[in-house]
């Protein structure tokens, strides 16, 4: 019951930023042209300033929410010791998975999330380079592509993997996607093994419980 409030409030609080990122684009362009009435710049800019008070609202509905249950407030520390990511990214995932209940395996969490590697065609014989699908949860994808960003400036096990990939990819983009699939999985690992994230942990003594590797599809796609 937890989680499913929490997936409406998690989906809210993206139908806000959308609304608050379509006004932006309006300022903008307003901004940028003559002869703009003030009425039209202040109404634009009264309208951002009630969208942030009611994404600061959704967003402590989202904390209390989490709060009153101390089990998945517990779990929820433990995935925060992933450098990178944050509150909104973890009640997200947990909440358009629920809480991983519905995956057997990382592979299908991957694929159900659109980060599975499929063949791009031309035609309908030739075949060519993979890419990833895209064709499953939205929300997934768009709450770890900042986290993906940050995680590839500041967490050091997943920046040496995000430099790695970059040096044989001609995009940057690969190896943020890679990273944001990275991070999906590494979650789903420490949730099912109810355990922490330990830094360079893999590099002494490897264990499948803090450590995810990445199976032959992943690695296609990098």
């Amino acid at each position: 019951m937890v989680l499913l409030q929490l997936r409406n409030l998690t989906r809210y609080y993206v139908q806000l930023q959308e609304q608050k990122t379509a006004l932006g684009n309006i300022k903008h362009s307003k901004d940028c042209s003559h002869d703009i009435q003030i009425f039209i710049l202040k109404s634009n800019k009264k309208l951002i300033a009630e969208i942030d008070k009611e994404i600061a609202k959704c967003i402590r509905e989202i904390n209390t929410l989490v709060k009153s249950d101390a089990d998945l407030d517990k779990k929820i520390e433990k995935l925060a010791t992933i450098k990178g990511i944050g509150m909104i990214t973890m009640v997200t995932i947990l909440a358009e998975t629920m809480g991983f209940e519905q995956f057997g395996s990382a592979k299908q969490l991957v694929s159900y999330a659109g980060y599975d590697v499929v063949q791009r065609e031309s035609g309908t014989s030739i075949k060519g380079k993979t890419r990833i699908s895209k064709k499953g949860n939205r929300y997934i994808r768009n709450a770890l592509y900042f986290p993906a960003m940050v995680a590839c400036r500041y967490n050091p096990v997943l920046k040496e993997a995000y430099m790695r990939i970059i040096q044989k990819k001609s995009s940057k983009m690969i190896g943020q996607v890679a990273i944001q699939r990275k991070l999906l999985t590494l979650m789903y690992t420490l949730w099912k093994n109810d355990t922490v994230f330990i830094e360079n942990y893999k590099r002494s003594s490897p264990d499948p419980k803090t450590e995810t590797t990445l199976d032959s599809s992943e690695a296609e796609l990098l």
